[in-house]
């Protein structure tokens, strides 16, 4: 494609496998270069779109930036405007590549443009694009690379990380939160229990060990074995589980909306224990056991 066919293009999620072959007695040519004053223009350009809606700015993201890099090098190399990369990867692979761990990402890539504000008329004529330019993210990467003849490529990933939650103040979140449900319910505010909060804690963190949803930690114990061992008496126990819930309020929200969950929640239960943990690739685990002491 050339300088004077300028294109673009989007990519939302998809999957697909990533095939790579290389030759070890072929010699790699130098990648294109980039051009590195286009992105402090890049995100101003995106920046100054969403205050004209009212949306907060995005910011740079190191690796969302290098996965941007490695796509437009790679269109530049091949010539070639497309959200595939030649070695079969979509752009969540690229991104995952560079440890980016997300709740949503976007693309959007271009080829021909000749500057930013080329480049991002054509996006923004294109609602497709302009959905993703305005879209619920807070990070952005980009790159701007030319092929040999000139013609530039130019890509622009968009993320929502998944955020790490300070475990002690993610487990009073969901507490207050369960108590002012229990409130409207005229239930009494459930009380943390030390020993309950001690082997919730310990199943989060095994479950986020593992990244799997397990029903017994590497010792062997469910949480009710390991709330016996502690030395809890009780009458009755319930547990919940939750996985990819990236915040308090939609942990509690997940486990509400179960009728189950709901019931054991805003029922007879007196002492809680909630555990937190998050898996090596952002993961969030969470873990709920309920009690009604013996006295």
């Amino acid at each position: 494609m050339g300088a004077s066919d300028p294109r673009s293009g989007l990519w939302l999620p998809g999957l697909i496998l990533i095939v790579a072959v290389a030759r070890a007695e072929t010699p790699k040519p130098a990648s294109p270069a980039p051009n590195v004053a286009d992105v402090p223009a890049l995100l101003k350009a995106h920046n100054h779109e969403r205050a004209e809606e009212k949306l907060p700015p995005l910011t740079i993201a190191p690796k969302l930036m290098a996965a941007a890099l490695d796509h437009a090098r790679d269109m530049a190399e091949h010539d070639k405007m497309t959200h595939d990369g030649s070695d079969g990867s979509t752009p969540a692979e690229r991104m995952e590549r560079q440890d980016y761990h997300y709740l949503r990402v976007g693309e959007n890539v271009a080829g021909g443009q000749k500057s930013v504000e080329a480049a991002m008329h054509s996006w923004i004529e294109s609602p497709p694009h302009k959905k993703n330019i305005l879209g619920d993210f807070t990070q952005m990467g980009a790159a701007c690379v030319e092929s040999k003849d000139g013609t530039r490529y130019w890509c622009v990933n968009f993320g929502r990380p998944i955020p790490v939650l300070e475990p002690t103040a993610a487990t009073a979140e969901v507490l207050e939160r369960f108590n002012k449900a229990r409130a409207m319910e005229d239930k009494p505010p459930l009380k943390v229990n030390a020993k309950l909060a001690s082997a919730a804690g310990r199943h989060a963190r095994d479950m986020a060990a593992h990244d799997e949803f397990r029903n017994k930690d590497d010792d062997g114990l469910t949480p009710f074995q390991r709330v016996q061992k502690s030395g809890y008496r009780f009458r009755r126990l319930g547990e919940a589980t939750a996985s990819g819930q990236p915040t308090a309020e939609e942990a509690v929200r997940t486990w509400l909306e179960d009728e189950s969950n709901r019931k054991n929640i805003l029922g007879d239960f007196l002492d809680v224990g909630i555990g937190y943990a998050t898996a090596e690739k952002g993961t969030p685990y969470w873990c709920l056991i309920l009690g009604i002491p013996t006295r």
